[in-house]
Formats: structure tokens, sequence, C-alpha cells
């Protein structure tokens, strides 16, 4: 479902000259109950804007040759715009799929306390208008919210 209407924005995107900003974040408890799994998904081409902001030569992204310090960039990139109120996150990687690229993260021995607060300003720094929607899978139901620069915070409960 979500690739469908990522590929629907992608197709709007590029007939109306990108006036989309947007990333989708899923959030799930795992089976045991005992971590959290995070997927972000993001445009291939929003990332490709940022490494080469930050003067990364992109000639090999994706593949096995791919500069080792972009993973780096990105985990340093994610630390400071993806924040999991009082947990840490482990980068598991990335896959680059085309139009989009998906970045894999985990929270291990993850215990929550009634809310937890999510600060996502992915890609804010360079999009005015980038909003940045977040769907998190909890046990009894789902929660959704889409965050922008006036509001990039979000309470959820799992």
């Amino acid at each position: 479902m979500y690739k469908l209407f990522f590929q629907i924005i992608l197709f709007h995107s590029v007939v109306f000259s990108h006036q989309f900003f947007l990333t989708t974040t899923e959030v799930r408890l795992s089976d045991n109950q005992k971590s959290l799994e995070i997927t972000i998904q993001t445009f291939t081409h929003d990332v490709e804007a940022l490494l080469k902001k930050a003067d990364f030569n992109l000639a090999n992204l994706g593949s096995e040759r791919e500069n080792k310090d972009i993973d780096d960039f990105i985990i340093d990139y994610l630390s400071d715009n993806f924040i999991i109120q009082d947990h840490y996150w482990r980068y598991l990687g990335k896959k680059i799929d085309g139009d989009f690229t998906l970045f894999f993260l985990e929270i291990d021995k993850f215990n929550s306390p009634s809310n937890v607060a999510v600060f996502n300003t992915i890609f804010m720094d360079m999009y005015q208008k980038q909003q940045n929607i977040m769907n998190v899978y909890g046990t009894k139901n789902v929660q959704s919210s889409t965050m922008t620069v006036e509001e990039p915070a979000f309470k959820f409960e799992l």
C-alpha cells in the first residue's frame, strides 16, 4: 500500500516539479515485544541531495563500492534528526530500491513508559514544506501523525 502511495506521489512530483517533500516512518513492536523495529522510507533523490550537500561522490551509491563514510554520515544525520525520547536506536542499514531508499533502525530492550515522544526533522533542513508521516503499530492500535517544520514532534503509546 505504501509503495503504491509513494508511486502516486512520485508520478505527481515528476509531473509537477517535485512539489511533495515526504518521508514515511513505520514503528512496530517486535513479535516478542522487547524491541522496536523502525523503517524510514524516503525518496532516493532527497537522500542524494543530502549527500551532495555534504560533498559525497554518489557514483557508487547503493553498491558494494559505495564510500564507507556515507553510512557514518547517515547515522550522524539520523541521530540529529530522528530522536525517540529516552531511547537510542541502532542503525541496521539501508536499501536503495530505485526511487525509494529505506533506512532500518532498531531499539533493543524497549521499555516503554506510558507515552513516548518522537522528534522527526528528517530533510526539514533542506525543504521548508517537508512532511514526515509516522505510523506506530502498537499492541492494540495504530497511531499516526504528520510532522512538519512547525510541529516536528509526536507522542505515542504502545
